[in-house]
């Protein structure tokens, strides 16, 4: 009796449809208000260490013209409604997007400016609002020339490792105290998604890196604009492919830093921005050419017997669809609007007053209700998906999704269409840590979010 078997094959997750990229500057001017953390000693720049950029990926199906537009901004984050809002709706009312359509992604760089309009009275806070005005420009542009610019195309997806990430609750051991800071101690996930798109013709024409690690290599004694470690990376990226555009996309890195991190020597963003890059660079050395998979082939009499693989053309999924709803979520208990403007009007300058204009900007987003509907986006993309919250999620969330669905590729993405801070996990709700003391929902409130995002995912196979 012949035992009949099947060895499963080795495949790479892909799309087909049509694909453009674009990028286009947005430095910020010379002398603007910069100062994001609250120990910082300047309010303006020295200088720039590294271009900040607007980039936009636009998706199309292969034969409609529905296109989906992915576009990330190198800046820190927004801090109220009316500084996210001011660059998203217009530019959803003038490409006519459907609901979900646009994902507006900061890469979270902390080496970039704020541009909330109520800075506009801080030092060099005049500059503000044009500066504004150019992040808005840029971003039409780009996904204009990106739109003109998409072909036909195969998107593939691989995964990876990369050591750059730690857990950031740093337990000081003389008291307890749990800092923001590197813990060496306790494993993470340190899982990074690579994409490839390559046009019909074999040229590369872009490369997308998903990794879930805080943009904080340079903290408040750093003087200069920075990418942070997210331009190192690209440069080489763009440098080993031949020029291809390479775009960063945020992964969920809520409990996450990089292993050099708050540091005042631009250095330390440059090498961890090699160290991604360099992980990225192998995870595409990797992969197959599009439209390929590996089969096995044969047994081959040798030294030993021989087990002979061989690559075989395999159709890429041309399936594109968007699932976006809501979560409802309770919120902590938080100080009244008026308590935490009244809080920041008695802080001192520094640090205290940085932090209570946080409080105060992050607070008024979800009004005087004691629950919030939180907004989750997914992207089909063939075999694989995009899943998008303007929260800042746990590491958790990315792991939990990719081992429900593990034959899909899952890129989770932090920070699209707003900001709502974090969604730290349960069990820290029992511990005194800096996302859990300022945490705009209560317990419970990650793994909500996290299961409903399965669930608009399932929806979607």
């Amino acid at each position: 009796m012949t035992r009949k078997h099947t060895i499963p094959p080795l495949v790479q997750d892909e799309f087909r449809g049509r694909i453009g990229i674009a990028r286009a500057e947005i430095n910020p001017p010379d002398g603007m208000y910069v100062r994001t953390w609250g120990c910082a000693n300047h309010d303006t720049a020295d200088g720039l260490h590294g271009s900040l950029y607007a980039t936009c990926l636009t998706i199309l199906p292969a034969g409609e013209d529905a296109p989906l537009y992915l576009v990330t901004v190198d800046l820190m984050v927004w801090l109220s409604a009316e500084d996210e809002e001011g660059i998203r709706l217009p530019l959803e009312a003038e490409f006519g997007t459907a609901t979900g359509a646009l994902i507006l992604q900061v890469t979270h760089s902390h080496g970039a400016p704020f541009t909330d309009p109520a800075r506009s009275t801080a030092p060099g806070g005049h500059l503000i609002i044009p500066y504004r005005e150019k992040i808005l420009t840029a971003c039409r542009q780009v996904m204009a020339r990106s739109r003109a610019a998409a072909r036909p195309a195969t998107l593939s997806w691989a995964t990876g490792h990369c050591g750059l990430a730690y857990d950031r609750d740093l337990v000081l051991p003389e008291t307890g105290e749990i800092v923001c800071g590197l813990n060496p101690d306790r494993e993470v996930d340190d899982t990074l998604v690579v994409g490839r798109v390559t046009s019909a013709d074999g040229n590369v024409i872009a490369t997308l890196v998903n990794y879930a690690a805080h943009p904080t290599s340079l903290g408040g004694g750093n003087r200069l604009v920075s990418p942070d470690y997210i331009g190192a990376m690209r440069e080489l990226v763009e440098r080993e492919t031949g020029g291809a555009l390479c775009m960063f996309l945020h992964g969920a890195d809520g409990d996450l830093t990089p292993r050099r991190s708050f540091e005042d020597d631009v250095e330390a963003a440059d090498q961890n921005g090699r160290e991604l890059g360099y992980a990225a660079l192998s995870v595409l050395a990797g992969m197959f050419p599009p439209g390929h998979r590996m089969v096995f082939a044969r047994r081959e009499e040798s030294g030993a017997t021989l087990g002979r693989w061989k690559l075989e053309a395999s159709e890429p999924d041309d399936s594109i669809a968007v699932r976006c709803d809501t979560v409802r979520l309770k919120l902590a208990a938080l100080p009244s609007i008026e308590e935490c403007r009244d809080a920041m009007e008695r802080a001192p300058d520094g640090f205290e007053r940085e932090r209570a204009e946080r409080r105060l900007a992050i607070r008024q987003k979800v009004g005087r209700e004691d629950s919030h509907d939180l907004p989750i986006y997914v992207w089909r993309l063939g075999s694989s998906v995009l899943v998008g919250a303007p929260v800042e999620f746990y590491s958790d969330v990315q792991i939990a999704l990719r081992q429900r669905f593990p034959d899909i590729t899952v890129v989770v993405l932090d920070i699209c269409n707003g900001f709502l801070n974090y969604l730290p996990r349960e069990a820290d709700y029992a511990r005194d840590t800096y996302p859990v003391r300022i945490a705009l929902f209560a317990r419970g409130s990650m793994e909500r979010a996290r299961d409903k995002a399965a669930d608009l995912i399932a929806a979607l196979f």
